[in-house]
């Protein structure tokens, strides 16, 4: 994360922040991965991803795998691996309902093909 655009902005409800990986001094190549603990179990069945809405595409996801897990270390298996459109809409993903209370997005390459990772808001879909 760098300055202002740390992890919890891509959780905040505020689509005008986002979470961007290190650009400056040294650029992380990706997977670049978020895991997130929802603080209790719940059947997911999917996630919402809304790329940065500041004008810029840097960072905004094309592929990317979900977690869920119930606990930190059985994030192991996607439950979905997909691919994005570029777009500043918010983009949904469902898959078969898994319980769980940690989840992870890993960002595995970028709509223009660069090095970075960037989220404005990522959202969990429930039952």
């Amino acid at each position: 994360s760098v300055g202002d655009r740390r992890a919890v902005s891509a959780i905040d409800g505020d689509p005008k922040t986002h979470w961007h990986t290190s650009f400056t001094p040294n650029v992380l190549e990706h997977p670049h991965e978020l895991v997130i603990d929802l603080g209790k179990r719940y059947k997911v069945r999917g996630f919402r991803y809304l790329a940065r809405q500041d004008g810029g595409w840097n960072g905004a996801v094309k592929e990317c795998e979900f977690y869920v897990s119930k606990t930190p270390d059985g994030l192991t298996a996607p439950a979905v691996k997909t691919t994005f459109k570029k777009s500043k809409r918010p983009q949904e993903v469902t898959f078969e309902p898994v319980e769980g209370r940690f989840v992870r997005i890993k960002a595995l390459s970028e709509v223009n093909g660069g090095p970075w990772t960037s989220i404005a808001e990522l959202g969990v879909v429930g039952e």
